[in-house]
């Protein structure tokens, strides 16, 4: 079961503890460094549409948890079906201090108990990192929907 508890701030020496396995926090306790983060992938994919104000908000409200590690955070949300009522786990947001460590990939087994244990029936993950999809696609994940925009 997921655990809340702070952690100390990104990148300062001794205030963190090392951790197996992602932990359940505030997002108040993070801002200083998550925020920024979440600005960087917004800046790096500008098709997203919300704003780190969003994610914290939907955070605050319980609508999104935040989930620290020592390689980086993931936020997490729930989407619903709303034909079927079905239950997905989404990973929402993933960011890592250091890239091309497989850091979010570590943790999938992590997230998909979680999961789980929380009555959803499927784990989802959204992103377009082209280079995610062989090793995905290996791990009995598969293609659901690619979705294909043009403006007008």
């Amino acid at each position: 079961m997921a655990e809340l508890r702070a952690l100390g701030k990104q990148d300062e020496i001794g205030t963190a503890e090392s951790l197996d396995s992602p932990v359940f926090t505030d997002i108040r306790l993070h801002s200083d460094w998550v925020l920024p983060a979440i600005q960087d992938i917004l800046d790096e994919q500008p098709q997203l549409t919300f704003t780190p104000a969003d994610v914290y908000i939907a955070c605050e409200e319980g609508s999104a948890g935040l989930w620290i590690a020592d390689e980086g955070f993931v936020i997490s949300t729930g989407v619903t079906d709303e034909f079927t009522g079905n239950r997905t786990f989404l990973i929402w947001l993933a960011w890592a201090k250091k890239r091309g460590e497989n850091c979010v990939i570590k943790y999938f087994d992590f997230f998909e108990e979680v999961a789980r244990e929380a009555g959803f029936i499927n784990i989802e993950v959204r992103t377009p990192v082209r280079e995610l999809e062989p090793y995905l696609l290996n791990e009995n994940w598969k293609i659901d929907t690619v979705v294909y925009t043009r403006a007008l």
